[in-house]
């Protein structure tokens, strides 16, 4: 079935929809949402004041209106309370700018109740709203022959208090959800609060509006750091064009966070000091299903360069000032399938407008864009036209840019696109595009950029286990430093910043969680389900074992999938895979139900114990204890410790002990392990221990719960 228009490109109704089926384990999961509160003011007033009927037809509105924003930037409005809408982003399916939809549907509610007023003798009815951003637990209840997606957690009660502290007309959002928009809001600081509820005071900001992207290069603590050779990579195509003429075409593929968009801008100062222009197009997540969403944007873009309004620089480019009313009603169609939002104006006749005949509207389109293309070359010289996260442009525009991509080569254009892994676009097989891959720093880069976001140089293990969580990706690099330096994780030793705690690294800041989540999220159901299993596991897993777990004869396909998404590669030893990077792993873990992930250690033990010969006793340990079945875990874990004791690994047997005094609590049957353990502690540190055992695995585990 067609997903699509062939003649204006626009979503077919129902093709798209993210539907509940697949979702997580059927009891439900763990995720990253953001919650969002609207109340209305003076709600009370309008009952008193106004006949019932015109408050039911005003509210009623309001409802609809808001609803309908939160439809835009795929939410779900999870119910009606009183006065109030509650909807959440990142419940059904996960995004990785789920923050940024709910502040901008919260934009749009407040400006959509404006615009219903317009005109009307009573004022606009006024909101008052508060965002809020972390874990939940999404689940299905069923009631009757349907069901609904419930969300509980702190981050809904959050959302619900800030609302609570707003002003009529005022949106108030927590520190999480600012974090997870990326530098995309316009805010306010307002304070730290004590908020009902909630343990420790919340750091709260007054959304002012949205923050249009804007990238400048070399912007920030050691942006570039380990860039060298992929700078000169795109810095070699300006060259050739301004001495050729003759344009070239870059792709730049790489995981989100790995620096694509920062590396491109940093060619802005290069590119202007030669002549160039430079139009940076961004392709959003929640613009991708709408018709000719990139052709428009496009075409803004350049006309603001211009001063001009998108449909005044268009007629003046394609036709000059006078112009040619046959031409002009050939392209009607194209330009209008444009013009509904770009404002695509200036034709003496509006009639000319209309589409006669929507089976051209396509091709035509085509060659108004490659006329477009070759005039604005004409007009205005050297250009560089950046296409910033490609993977999300809408279906309708494709064609446009495969055209813009084969033109590039004729006149004095420099295409720089930008895109994650995945399957490439067909243009880039036929055409001569230049494809750079972009990798994570090495462990030279990771402390260099360590350093740089912390104001002070890293010890050297420290920078390993960075390195090692993060596969020196600059983004989780940045987050995870600043996380640690947020919770008071380093010490200064030697004027260098160690961790306090070898584990202090582990915990995954919500931003990660919600990148990384909504990256697993949009795999088929039987992926996820393979993933999360082998996440239990750990971070090496056996395919055999993994499918054992899952009831199923075989997991090749699901393999492949994952694989084949960056999620996991293929491990050294023979049959054996791995996760991609512990931080991929931990978000994977961290998604699964505390009783789903308790059932599965004490499957995955059970089977260990099996085998023959047994596994190793710190594995048995470390299920047995992650299941939370103390009666077994606890004699297991004295042992583990004694073991790791008498080769001299101090520190893990120190953490199995911390360990079993976790699952017993204050359980007299602890007072041998407290009196074991302080004398352990009180004995000379052993250098010879490494923190990186199976210890860290336990604790991380139980931590999760």
């Amino acid at each position: 079935m067609a997903r699509f228009c062939d003649q204006c490109g626009r979503p077919l109704e129902g093709s798209g929809k993210p539907t509940d089926e697949g979702r997580g384990h059927p009891a439900g999961d763990r995720r990253i949402v953001s919650a969002l509160f609207a109340d209305i003011v003076d709600y009370s007033r309008l009952v008193s004041e106004l006949d019932a009927e015109d408050v039911v037809a005003r509210i009623d509105e309001a409802f609809r209106l808001m609803s309908n924003a939160v439809e835009r930037y795929g939410g779900i409005v999870e119910k009606f309370i009183g006065d109030a809408v509650f909807a959440v982003f990142g419940a059904r399916r996960a995004h990785d700018d789920d923050a940024l939809r709910a502040a901008l549907c919260a934009l749009a509610m407040t400006s959509a109740l404006g615009e219903a007023a317009r005109g009307r003798a009573e004022p606009p009815l006024l909101l008052r709203v508060g965002l809020a951003t972390g874990e939940v637990v999404a689940s299905v209840r069923p009631h009757g022959d349907a069901s609904d997606l419930t969300v509980t957690g702190d981050t809904v009660t959050t959302a619900m208090r800030l609302q609570e502290l707003a002003e009529p007309g005022e949106i108030l959002l927590d520190d999480a959800t600012l974090r997870s928009a990326r530098n995309r809001l316009e805010v306010e600081a307002v304070g730290e609060r004590i908020v009902r509820g909630r343990a420790g005071p919340v750091r709260i900001h007054r959304l002012r509006g949205e923050r249009l992207q804007r990238l400048v290069g070399s912007t920030g603590p050691g942006l570039l750091i380990g860039r060298v050779a992929d700078r000169a990579s795109l810095l070699e195509p300006l060259e050739t064009t301004r001495r050729t003429g003759l344009g070239r075409a870059i792709l730049i593929v790489g995981d989100a966070g790995i620096g694509k968009s920062r590396l491109v801008a940093d060619m802005e100062e290069e590119a202007r000091g030669r002549g160039f222009g430079w139009t940076w197009v961004e392709n959003l997540s929640y613009t991708s299903g709408e018709y000719y969403a990139f052709a428009r944007s496009f075409a803004q873009r350049v006309a603001d360069e211009h001063g001009l309004d998108s449909g005044t620089f268009a007629r003046r480019t394609l036709f000059g000032e006078g112009v040619d009313e046959a031409t002009a009603r050939r392209y009607a169609g194209a330009v209008a399938a444009i013009a509904r939002d770009a404002q695509f104006t200036g034709w003496e006749e509006e009639s000319a407008l209309v589409p006669a005949d929507p089976a051209r509207i396509r091709a035509d389109l085509e060659d108004v864009a490659e006329r477009y293309v070759r005039r604005l070359a004409e007009v205005d010289g050297p250009r560089v036209i950046v296409i910033d996260d490609l993977h999300w442009s809408d279906v309708s525009s494709l064609p446009l840019i495969e055209r813009l991509v084969a033109i590039v080569t004729e006149v004095p254009f420099v295409l720089y696109a930008t895109m994650r892994p995945g399957p490439l676009p067909e243009w880039a097989e036929r055409s001569p595009v230049e494809i750079i891959e972009l990798h994570g720093l090495d462990n030279r880069g990771t402390e260099r950029l360590a350093a740089a976001v912390a104001g002070s140089e890293i010890g050297e293990e420290t920078t390993k286990r960075l390195h090692a969580r993060t596969a020196g990706n600059p983004l989780f690099i940045g987050e995870t430093v600043r996380a640690l330096v947020e919770d008071g994780a380093f010490v200064v030793l030697d004027g260098r910043l160690h961790l306090k705690d070898p584990i202090g690294v582990g915990r995954v800041p919500v931003n990660l969680r919600a990148l990384l989540g909504a990256r697993i999220d949009i795999l088929p159901a039987d992926a996820r389900h393979v993933l999360e299993i082998a996440a239990v596991v750990g971070m090496t897993f056996d395919p055999a074992v993994v499918a054992r777990l899952a009831d199923r004869s075989s997991i090749e396909d699901s393999l492949a999938t994952l694989a084949a998404a960056a999620v996991i590669v293929r491990g050294k030893a023979t049959g054996e895979w791995r996760f991609r990077h512990p931080l991929i792993h931990d978000v994977a873990y961290a998604g699964a139900l505390a009783a789903r992930r308790r059932e599965l250690h004490a499957r995955l033990a059970d089977y260990l114990e099996a085998t023959d010969p047994p596994a190793p006793i710190d594995q048995l340990a470390h299920h047995r204890a992650a299941s939370g079945d103390r009666v077994r875990a606890v004699p297991l874990l004295e042992q583990a410790a004694e073991a790791a004791l008498a080769v001299g690994a101090t520190t893990e047997a120190i953490g199995y002990w911390r360990t079993a005094l976790v699952l017993l609590g204050p359980d007299p049957a602890g007072d041998a392990i407290r009196a074991r353990l302080a004398s352990v502690e009180a004995a000379p540190d052993d250098p010879a221990g490494d923190p990186s055992g199976a210890p860290s695995e336990i604790i991380g585990s139980r931590s999760a719960d």
